[in-house]
């Protein structure tokens, strides 16, 4: 860590650097993205980030390893900042506590990224995660609702936020349906595209469906499944039954995974009058095995959970490690041939003849050929109208879902959306 000057003038300690490695670097930019509204601080997220650096460096310390220390510095990042957000609660200042809990909420989702999904402290994270964000949500100067949609005898967690409705509570408005992806939480969903959203004047409900973070935190027997317009019905009988939606104006965006999750839902739910994928999947065995090497779909090697801890870092890197983790868990299997196999039926590429409402397709140019081939087969095939946007490294924006430049991402999705819904 940069030590501070005591002689002379100096403009302070914190330094700008990243992580070699890609899927931590990633994580890192990740973090920063969320900042843009309120989700992070940069000088925060920078000094945890050179607390994992010394981490790694004590080889006899229990969190030396990349995903361990990753964790053990942002859940300690976390509850310094929820502590900001309780003592600032106490004492009445709501709008500091409101801020603090926000960005604790954010911190406790990335600790929970790396950390063991089969280990107590990955739903400690994720449940702290969640609770941070409900109580600085209630804290907002707009109604919220911490929903419980009725699915399948259990229920799909959401977040519903209305706009203005002092201004007009009988008017029917227009309203985002936004539905993450592999990862991603309902949380970070409002500092995604939530609160860019709110500043439009839209509703908005953010939902994790059957296998995503949110759901798994409190139902973790319910996995991904393929026919993902069974939650989405439950969700869009929910939002059509609240007397502030005007149902021709209904848009939904899906995020990463929900590129697939909200593409399959919108070709069979004739309720969702736009449709906008950040980016468009319709193979999703295709995308997921685009971060193996080549072949690993058509011959899968033998990778057994319970082998995972035993295999030296240099045979399986530590986030390719996380990340299979993350996998078998979400779906459901404990082994790499199984999940392959499962990852079948996640396509949509004949259903998209169905696809009739008119959707925006989102992509970063630097994503990589797999999703900008998706990309393309999906505006060349949905029988709606399509409209794509590339966006590109000269604008700061061409990263997965366009997290080094979310401003951009979100002007481009809400100017093509209030167009279709003038």
């Amino acid at each position: 860590m940069n030590e501070p000057s005591t002689e002379g003038v100096a403009r302070g300690a914190t330094r700008l650097s990243g992580f070699d490695e890609p899927e931590m670097e990633f994580q890192l930019l990740r973090g920063l993205g969320v900042s843009n509204y309120g989700g992070g601080t940069l000088g925060e997220i920078m000094v945890a980030r050179e607390n994992i650096e010394q981490r790694m460096r004590d080889p006899q310390s229990p969190t030396a390893d990349p995903a361990r220390a990753w964790t053990a510095s942002f859940s300690a990042l976390a509850q310094q900042v929820e502590q900001y957000g309780q003592r600032a609660l106490a004492r009445g200042h709501r709008v500091s506590a409101r801020e603090h809990l926000m960005r604790a909420s954010m911190y406790y989702r990335a600790a929970e990224y790396f950390c063991d999904p089969f280990k107590p402290d990955h739903r400690r994270w994720g449940i702290a995660s969640r609770e941070a964000f409900i109580l600085g949500a209630s804290l907002l100067n707009i109604p919220v609702k911490v929903v419980q949609i009725p699915y399948e005898g259990l229920w799909i967690p959401a977040y519903y936020f209305t706009a203005s409705p002092e201004e007009s509570p009988h008017e029917r408005r227009k309203t985002l349906l936004v539905n993450t992806g592999f990862d991603g939480s309902g949380e970070e969903l409002y500092f995604e595209a939530g609160r860019a959203a709110l500043d439009r004047n839209y509703n908005v409900l953010l939902i994790d469906g059957p296998g995503q973070t949110g759901m798994t935190r409190l139902h973790p027997q319910l996995k991904f499944r393929a026919d993902w317009e069974v939650p989405i019905k439950a969700v869009m009988d929910w939002l059509c039954a609240q007397p502030d939606v005007d149902p021709e104006r209904i848009a939904c965006y899906g995020i990463s995974l929900g590129g697939y999750f909200a593409t399959r839902a919108a070709c069979h739910e004739p309720r969702i009058k736009a449709l906008a994928v950040n980016s468009p999947i319709v193979d999703l065995k295709a995308y997921q095995l685009g971060f193996f090497p080549p072949g690993t779909a058509d011959d899968p090697p033998e990778l057994l959970l319970e082998w995972f801890d035993d295999i030296p870092s240099a045979e399986l890197p530590d986030s390719l490690r996380a990340l299979l983790k993350i996998a078998f868990f979400r779906f459901g299997t404990n082994s790499l041939r199984g999940w392959v196999s499962m990852l079948d039926a996640f396509k949509c590429r004949e259903d998209l003849e169905h696809l009739r409402a008119p959707c925006l397709s989102m992509v970063g140019a630097a994503e990589g050929a797999e999703p900008l081939k998706q990309a393309e087969y999906f505006k060349t095939h949905a029988a709606g109208p399509v409209d794509e946007y590339v966006f590109s490294h000269a604008e700061g924006a061409d990263a997965h879902c366009q997290l080094t430049n979310l401003p951009l991402s979100a002007a481009v999705l809400f100017d093509w959306l209030d167009e279709r819904f003038k």
